[in-house]
């Protein structure tokens, strides 16, 4: 009787707030602990729904086809919320590759058309200021995807970077807001299990019915066990079994860190040493995702209760996060997070992909192997001999979001600042701009929360480091992560209290120094061309090796990233494939001198001129299926010419004879190019009608009406029989 008496209390506790607490330097809940009622739906109703909520057409003015500031801006930007007139306006040009990987590691290929990109340019205050979703473009010899977009807004201070694809890990990044980044996104396949309903017994000796949720610390794929339970009363009666990918992670593993979302800062402005984190897919047999299911018999409850939204009482999920071994080491630098609520508590957080931050949902409850709460006096944790769980209940709400987070917000009643200024280079003496350095506290005292941070266009970037000026740590692990692979290379570098002219620490990465080409697609008309595939690569005149890839906007605008010093060959396939008889390439040397086909050249920054694509006439293919009378036509044409209407008649193979006629519409599919076709886009039209048998099929006599205006007569094709 006993855990049930208790299971109660913790769910009617559910509503109340946590109340922080500590010594005189020891880190403590203080600003976040008012944020605990947060456990209500409120508290994170934004959700990762935010991310394509935010996207308009609107693009910034100032990205002129002559500007030096030409790219590959992202189809959708739209400014959210206004600043000050008398706030500088800050331009970001985001730079981004996107790797796939298998659950062991190995590369893997990502589908274009399932990967989404949204950025989001914040304020000082976490507004957003304006979003993006860029497209993320693919070549058929890569297994990369890369993305560009361009951000501007007056007192921008950071960008939220998010990407993701079904049954991956997602990408989220919170950064501040350099002139220039560039991102390498990495997203690692999660095994799906189907777990059906059942028992399951928690870190307290709790039996609960309902579907469980385990992952086993012994999964070599895993960084430690965990247990989510989900009462079947929050489902629909219909749901059989649950769809799960859920990837747990250790803070302290270097490799695992990669994978942290956002910022290591909590959304009531504490920084936050995370204990673990992991990642959660969820989706019923219905193929319906857990939020939508989980309203859905919400409402069903509720028209069965005549309408009485309070009748309404829900159970709580229940969740045990098994505490990685290393992080042992903060439990005892940090403590009870909560002295006024029993036990040893350790505050848990969802992700907020919209302000890149860890919002509060409440406290877990500690419990060592015997299912006995660990007293919040506590403070040696040997974890190399003993398990230790966290217990946490929280509502439903917390599927409205991927991350989770067990984190301490570490706040100290006297801090100071420890600073390092670091410059970039490679090996060449080169500065290294845009690159994304994290910074971690890698030993078994805990004395300050880790970092991302960018390097400026002289590849330098400034390490700011909250601590208490007790005994603090003078020294900080720098991580570069690898390109492209699961890896990484450290440096150290010494802290100090002179944050106004600290020294600058030389650190040395094995990468090429980058420098931007851009350039301008238009039509013959003068319109734009949107989604043309545009390739750089090392020209025969070069020994220095360089290759990017990307999609101009809605601008035409496109931008690559080469490196510097190199003569590349900038090709785009719009116009290889409407004039074939042309030479649709040009040559640019990144070396400061003004060559032919370019505008401007300064030795790091080059534009192209601006290149004119024929406006060609569409290419026309189907199938036929005598069994259905399916007659199913492709019109193959660029991005921009889709709609089009068309008038079609079916005539006999030899044209002579005119079987059917009709009218109709052909859309593209916005989701990429066709395979049939590379670098085309393709627009279906699907017809029943009935045709006289033959096996040598028909032809096609269209005439064409298409987006730009262009109209197109007696476009031939031909029609093959199944």
């Amino acid at each position: 009787m006993l855990p049930l008496l208790r299971f109660s209390a913790v769910i009617t506790a559910l509503t109340l707030a946590a109340c922080g607490g500590g010594g005189d330097d020891k880190p403590a809940n203080r600003s976040s602990a008012a944020s605990s009622s947060s456990m209500a739906a409120s508290s994170i109703a934004i959700s990762s729904a935010v991310t394509s909520s935010l996207t308009t057409s609107a693009v910034p003015s100032s990205m002129a086809p002559s500007s030096t500031a030409l790219s590959s801006i992202a189809p959708s930007s739209t400014a959210v919320s206004s600043s000050s007139a008398s706030t500088a306006t800050v331009l970001v040009k985001i730079n981004g590759t996107i790797n796939g990987f298998t659950t062991d590691g190995d590369a893997s290929t990502l589908d274009e058309n399932q990967v989404q990109v949204t950025v989001h340019l914040l304020d000082k205050n976490e507004q957003v200021l304006a979003s993006t979703t860029p497209i993320a473009s693919d070549y058929s010899s890569s297994d990369e995807l890369r993305f560009s977009a361009d951000l501007s807004g007056a007192g921008a201070t950071s960008i939220a970077v998010n990407v993701s694809a079904p049954g991956y890990t997602s990408f989220a990044r919170k950064l501040d807001a350099e002139n220039q980044i560039n991102l390498d996104a990495k997203l690692q396949a999660i095994p799906v299990q189907t777990v059906v309903a059942g028992t399951a017994t928690t870190a307290s000796g709790l039996e609960l019915s309902g579907f469980n949720i385990q992952v086993s610390a012994d999964d070599d794929q895993q960084s430690n066990s965990l247990l989510i339970n989900i009462p079947q009363s929050l489902l629909p009666d219909d749901t059989s079994s649950l769809d799960v990918a859920v990837r747990t992670f250790d803070p302290n593993s270097p490799e695992d860190a990669e994978f942290f979302p956002g910022a290591y800062a909590d959304s009531d402005g504490n920084q936050l040493a995370s204990v673990g984190f992991n990642f959660a897919e969820i989706k019923t047999n219905n193929n319906e995702t857990l939020v939508t299911a989980m309203r859905k018999a919400r409402q069903q409850k509720i028209a069965k209760a005549g309408g009485n939204q309070k009748a309404i009482a829900e159970e709580p999920v229940l969740i045990n996060y098994q505490i990685p071994p290393q992080s042992c080491a903060l439990l005892e630098s940090l403590g009870d997070s909560a002295p006024n609520q029993s036990g040893f508590q350790i505050p848990v957080y969802t992700y907020n992909p919209a302000s890149g931050l860890w919002d509060l949902i409440g406290q877990g409850t500690l419990y060592n192997e015997a299912a006995q709460q660990v007293p919040a006096t506590q403070t040696v944790f040997n974890c190399a001999t003993e398990i230790f769980t966290l217990e946490i209940l929280v509502t439903n709400e917390i599927f409205q979001r991927e991350w989770w987070n067990l984190d301490y917000p570490l706040a100290f009643n006297q801090p100071t600042d420890y600073c390092a200024n670091i410059q970039l280079k490679n090996p060449d003496g080169q500065a290294l701009t845009g690159i994304n350095g994290f910074v971690m506290d890698n030993d078994d005292n805990f004395n300050f929360a880790s970092s991302f941070f960018t390097t400026d266009s002289n590849g330098n970037a400034s390490i700011r480091i909250a601590q208490s000026n007790m005994a603090p740590d003078l020294e900080a692990e720098v991580i570069f992560f690898d390109e492209s692979e699961f890896g990484y290379v450290t440096h150290k570098v010494t802290l100090s209290t002179n944050c106004v002219n600290s020294p600058v620490q030389q650190l040395v990465l094995t990468r090429p120094q980058l420098c931007e080409v851009s350039g301008n697609f238009i039509y013959e008309s003068g319109a734009p061309v949107n989604r043309n595939f545009v390739y750089g690569f090392t020209g025969q005149n070069s020994s220095i090796f360089g290759f990017d890839f990307t999609t101009s906007n809605t601008q035409g605008n496109y931008r690559l990233n080469l490196p510097c010093g190199g003569e590349y060959t900038i090709l785009n396939f719009a116009a290889l494939i409407a004039q074939p008889d042309e030479e649709p390439m040009q040559v640019t040397r990144i070396d400061g001198n003004l060559d032919s086909d370019e505008l401007s050249d300064n030795g790091a920054q080059v534009v192209m001129k601006t290149e004119v694509i024929k406006h060609s006439q569409p290419v026309v293919t189907g199938m036929y299926d005598p069994a259905t009378k399916a007659l199913t036509l492709m019109a193959y044409s660029n991005f921009d010419t889709f709609p089009m209407s068309a008038q079609i008649k079916v005539k006999s193979l030899d044209g002579t004879t005119t079987i059917q006629s009709f009218s109709g519409n052909f859309t593209v599919d916005t989701s990429g190019d066709d395979e049939e076709m590379p670098f085309y886009f393709m627009g279906n039209l699907i017809r029943t009608i009935e045709l006289p048998a033959t096996d040598s099929g028909y032809s096609l006599e269209i005439t064409f009406v298409d987006a730009l205006g262009k109209t197109w007569t007696g476009v031939p094709g031909v029609v093959g029989v199944l």
